[in-house]
C-alpha cells in the first residue's frame, strides 16, 4: 500500500526559517503542487491506489481545489492545528503510526519509474538510504546534548555503541514491523514534549531529521533490526537522487531534497516532466491553481524550450542505453568560447532567464572542448581513456557513466550542449 502525507500548517505559515516548509520549501508554491502530482501519478502508474493523509484544509487544496487525483484522502491532521508549525516531521510519525498492515510511505517530492524490489519492501523496516555522520545532524545534536531535560536513551545508546552518527533517511519508509513505527511515535512524542520549552535556542527544523530519522535508527537497532536500505553509499549531497537529466531512462529514482527545491532547474524539470508524461492532469492542476490563486506568476516554460525537452524525453525513453552513448552532442552554436592564461570560459544563454551566462571551463568542464565537433559520448570516452591518468581512475564503464550524466546535464538543464537528435 502506498501511502503519503501532508500537513498544511507548515506550507501555509510564512516562515522565513531555511528549515521550514513553507511553501513546502520550494521555490514557488506550483512547484510543491506539481511535484505532488508527478509523485502521486507515477506511484499510481506503477502501484494503483495511492492515499493521502492530510488534513481539511489540505483536502480541500490538494482535492477540491486542484484535483490532484488520490485514491483517498484521510483526514487525520485537523487534531494538530495547535501542534509548532516547525514540527513538520511529527505527521509522517503519526501516518506511519496507524497503519494496519505493511506499508510504503513516499514523500511527495520522490518519483519513481520501476516498482521498488521485493526483497525491500518486505523487510521489517526499509529506508532509501542509511546517513552515517551527515554534517547537517552534529551541529543540532550537540545543542540538543548539552541543552535538553530529556533524551531517549536509544539514542544516547547508540551514540555510545557505534561512536557516530548514524540515521536513516526518510524519503521512503516502511515494512512490516508495524509495532516499531509505534514505538518512534510514541518516544519522538516523549522527546519533544519534555524539551519544547528549548526550541527557541535550537533549529527546530534540523531536530525533525533527530526525532524521526536518527532516534528512528536507534530504536531500530534497540530491537537488533538493520533497517534495509534501497540505496548504498549515499553521501550528503545525495548526488545521484537528485539526477534529473538521467530521470527516466537512467535513474528510475528520483527524490529532489533539500537544495533541490530551489534550484530552478530541478523544479523546471519536474514540470516538464509532469507536461509530458501526463499532459491532460497537468493542464488541468495548472489551470486550476491559476483559477483560485494557488501561486504568483513564475518562471513559465516556452513552447521552444517544451519542444526541445519533450523532443529528448521521446528519444531517451525509445531507445536503448547504447544507442544513447552513440548519439552525437555538440556545443550550441550561441556558445562562446574565450580561452586565457590562466583560465577559460564559455558564454552561453540559458534557457530560463535568456540572459547571458559564463562557466568557467575548470576540472571536468572543460570536457565541453571535446564537443566543438559533434562527438558521441562512446567516442569520448575511448578518446579520454588514451590518458594515462584518467584510465588509471576510472574504468570504461564508470567513465561512461560520469559523461552520460556530464552531457545530460549541460544538454538538459543548460543547453550548453545541444544532441543531433533534438528539435532545436
Amino acid at each position: 500500500m502506498i501511502i503519503q502525507s501532508f500537513w498544511s500548517k507548515p506550507f501555509l505559515s510564512n516562515s522565513k526559517d531555511p528549515n521550514s516548509r513553507f511553501k513546502g520549501g520550494w521555490l514557488n508554491e506550483k512547484y510543491f503542487y506539481f511535484s505532488m502530482a508527478l509523485s502521486c501519478l507515477k506511484f499510481k502508474e506503477l502501484y494503483g491506489d495511492v492515499n493521502l493523509y492530510t488534513d481539511s484544509k489540505g483536502e480541500f487544496i490538494v482535492n477540491k481545489t486542484l484535483g490532484i487525483p488520490y485514491s483517498n484522502f484521510i483526514n487525520c491532521f485537523d487534531s494538530l492545528e495547535h501542534t509548532n508549525e516547525k514540527l513538520w516531521a511529527l505527521p509522517k510519525l503519526y501516518t506511519y503510526s496507524i497503519q494496519n498492515k505493511p506499508f510504503i510511505h513516499a514523500d511527495t517530492d520522490v518519483f519513481i519509474w520501476e516498482k521498488f524490489p521485493e526483497k525491500l519492501i518486505n523487510a521489517p523496516i526499509f529506508c532509501q538510504n542509511i546517513e552515517e555522520n551527515f554534517p547537517i545532524y552534529s551541529e543540532a545534536l550537540e545543542e540538543i546534548l548539552t541543552l535538553f531535560d530529556w533524551i531517549p536513551a536509544e539514542l544516547i545508546n547508540s551514540l555510545y555503541k557505534h561512536k557516530k552518527i548514524l540515521a536513516f533517511n526518510a524519503g521512503i519508509i516502511g515494512g512490516t514491523d508495524l509495532d516499531f513505527f509505534k514505538k518512534l511515535l510514541s518516544r519522538s512524542k516523549k522527546f519533544i514534549n519534555k524539551n519544547d520549552h528549548f526550541f527557541n535556542k535550537i533549529d527546530v527544523g534540523i531536530f525533525n531529521m533527530i526525532y524521526e530519522q536518527q532516534l528512528g535508527y536507534a530504536i531500530a537497532n534497540k530491537k537488533e533490526i538493520n533497517p534495509k536500505a534501497f540505496f548504498d553509499n549515499i553521501d550528503s549531497n545525495f548526488t545521484p537522487l537528485v539526477n534529473f537529466p538521467l530521470a527516466a531512462f537512467h535513474t528510475k529514482y528520483i527524490h529532489a531534497i533539500g537544495f533541490a527545491k530551489k534550484s530552478i532547474y530541478a523544479c523546471e524539470q519536474i514540470e516538464a516532466l509532469l507536461m509530458y508524461e501526463f499532459p491532460e492532469e497537468y493542464e488541468k492542476i495548472k489551470f486550476n491553481g491559476t483559477k483560485n490563486l494557488l501561486w504568483k506568476d513564475y518562471y513559465e516554460i516556452s513552447e521552444t524550450r517544451k519542444n526541445y525537452l519533450f523532443s529528448i524525453f521521446k528519444y531517451v525513453r525509445e531507445n536503448s542505453l547504447d544507442v544513447i552513448c552513440d548519439a552525437k552532442f555538440r556545443l550550441n552554436p550561441t556558445v562562446k568560447i574565450s580561452e586565457g592564461n590562466d583560465s577559460s570560459k564559455i558564454d552561453y544563454v540559458s534557457p530560463q532567464t535568456l540572459q547571458r551566462e559564463q562557466l568557467n571551463l575548470e576540472e571536468w568542464d572543460a570536457i565541453l572542448f571535446y564537443f566543438q565537433e559533434s562527438i558521441s559520448i562512446n567516442e569520448l570516452s575511448l578518446e579520454l581513456l588514451l590518458d594515462n591518468d584518467i584510465a588509471a581512475k576510472h574504468t570504461k564503464k564508470a567513465l561512461t557513466e560520469k559523461l552520460l550524466s556530464f552531457v545530460f546535464d549541460k544538454c538538459l538543464l543548460h543547453e550548453i550542449l545541444l544532441p543531433d537528435f533534438a528539435n532545436k
